[in-house]
């Protein structure tokens, strides 16, 4: 089990780079390789739970349980993958409407001297100011 923690620690931390990247919305080629050295750490497990399960007194379930959340992992990777590839060929975009038209891409500043209201507040004003 001493040799198997390693790995495990290895993939738990490829599973959080892969977690940080969903999370800040990485772009897809980067999201295809963290997807990719995850799906290594994966492999290595696998091959140490198998020769090592008598040894250890791993049960054979846990290898199978490995050898399906790596087919979840080969298959997320396809997809990504997939999307980087796409995203490759398209090649760089045009301009965007706001540069074609020559209009200023910057938001209004909101005025803040709006007056609050308050509970007394009606249709016709508030009724304490009467």
């Amino acid at each position: 089990m001493k040799g198997f923690m390693p790995l495990r620690e290895d993939a738990e931390k490829r599973g959080k780079l892969i977690k940080a990247a969903s999370e800040r919305h990485a772009p897809p080629d980067e999201a295809c390789k963290l997807i990719g050295s995850f799906g290594q750490a994966e492999i290595k497990m696998i091959k140490y739970v198998e020769t090592h399960a008598a040894q250890c007194g791993i049960p054979p379930q846990i290898a199978d349980q490995l050898k399906n959340g790596h087919k979840n992992t080969e298959t997320m990777q396809q997809k990504v993958c997939a999307v980087a590839q796409q995203a490759q060929q398209k090649g760089p975009t045009g301009p965007s409407l706001s540069d074609v038209l020559g209009s200023a891409a910057t938001v209004p500043e909101a005025s803040t001297s709006k007056k609050r209201g308050s509970t007394f507040d009606t249709l016709s004003g508030n009724v304490l100011d009467r």
